[in-house]
């Protein structure tokens, strides 16, 4: 057993910091509605974005490990830019893992290159942790399946190309009733209408409406009824998207560490540097230490998704836990800081607003307690009516 990233993770590790910082951390794109183009190009010309895509379609192999690493880095420097870079895996390798070969020859390159870019579309207004509830339909004519209905707070969805949709294609409220789609944002039929959320200014959700939308068969991910199973895998709510949230999270919160032990180095009070004051170093001494379980902890669970070993159990852990510490410790950043912390000159209040989002996008802290519950104790631990969701 090893704990250290291998040459090769260490360079990409290396690769991606200088990046994101030369060209994210200094140009306020946190307070953005949207992503500059020439942003994903230059992300796009680096490979980032086809990462573990096959080269036949322009990726290049990689592990989920550097996956992490990754997320990690750039969320450094700007954490909407990771955001955007974990929707797109989940569009990307969902169409590669599951789609026909027609809509990967048609998207799964121009995704790799950042020539488009994909959104995860699953959350309706009455839908979010029971994806089964789903209202919107998929009605199969012919050769073509006819969508309508409304999907909310789609990240990225005021920008994006393309969503990996989910549908109901069973009338029936069963879980194997619901299908999965790749959905052009361009067809007829198709209205976005943006949201402003509190956080992740430049992921610029929306809601999508859909009225008939016609899409080929050839676009659907998966067979019908595989839309579960397929969100698991790699959706919103699968363990990748869960490791991913936390270890983006953790990114923020080491930048705004770092911003703190830099200020309390050169605040004085009482005639010495407020670092040297026990409130202020056991304060970092406790989020130095959280930080640092929950990214190894983060990565365990990517390397046991390396090793094809069961990772359900520690990315759910992950997911709820590891945005609470990038919380906690974004939060101390700001009090260090003293009144200046509290203001917009300086950028810890938008930290926690962004951080914010990701203590739900991969689910609930509650149904994620729910899936370590039934993964240490068994069923037992479940309501009976949840059972067939935590299989």
């Amino acid at each position: 057993m090893e704990f250290k990233f291998s040459k090769k993770e260490e360079l990409l590790q290396w690769a991606v910091n200088d990046f994101a910082q030369r060209e994210l951390a200094t140009n306020k794109l946190d307070m953005l509605d949207h992503i500059p183009e020439e942003i994903i190009r230059k992300i796009g010309e680096l490979g980032f974005f086809g990462m573990r895509i096959p080269e036949k379609y322009g990726g290049k192999p990689t592990t989920w490990v550097m996956i992490g690493i990754l997320a990690e880095e750039m969320a450094k420097a700007n954490i909407s830019i990771a955001n955007l870079i974990m929707v797109s895996y989940g569009v990307s390798i969902s169409l590669s893992t599951n789609g026909t070969e027609e809509a990967k020859e048609e998207w799964l390159s121009k995704l790799a290159k950042g020539e488009k870019l994909g959104c995860i579309s699953m959350t309706e207004p009455d839908s979010g942790s029971d994806v089964s509830s789903i209202q919107t339909k998929a009605i199969r004519k012919d050769d073509i399946y006819l969508l309508s209905g409304e999907k909310s707070m789609v990240s990225f969805g005021s920008q994006v190309d393309v969503a990996l949709l989910f549908a109901r294609t069973s009338i029936e409220k069963e879980s194997n009733g619901v299908t999965a789609f790749l959905v052009p944002l361009n067809l007829p039929g198709v209205t976005k209408l943006p949201i402003i959320g509190m956080g992740l200014l430049p992921s610029r959700p929306a809601s999508l409406v859909l009225n008939g939308v016609s899409i080929p068969v050839e676009y659907r991910i998966g067979q019908e009824g595989e839309g579960l199973h397929i969100n698991r895998s790699m959706g919103l709510f699968s363990d990748l998207s869960r490791v991913l949230s936390g270890l983006i999270s953790l990114g923020l919160a080491q930048t705004a560490m770092k911003s703190a032990i830099a200020y309390g180095k050169k605040r004085f009070a009482f005639g010495r540097p407020i670092v040297q004051f026990e409130a202020i170093s056991e304060k970092i001494a406790e989020d130095a230490t959280l930080i640092e379980a929950g990214r190894w902890l983060c990565y365990r669970a990517l390397w046991l998704k390396d090793q094809n070993l069961p990772n359900t159990k520690e990315a759910a852990m992950c997911g709820w836990w590891c945005p609470k510490v990038a919380f906690q410790a974004i939060e101390d950043a700001l009090l260090i800081h003293g009144h200046s912390g509290y203001s917009e000159d300086l950028p810890f209040q938008q930290m926690l607003r962004d951080v914010t989002a990701f203590e739900m996008m991969a689910g609930t802290e509650e149904i994620l307690k729910l899936t370590v519950a039934q993964n240490v104790i068994g069923k037992a631990a479940l309501p009976v009516n949840l059972t067939d969701h935590f299989d």
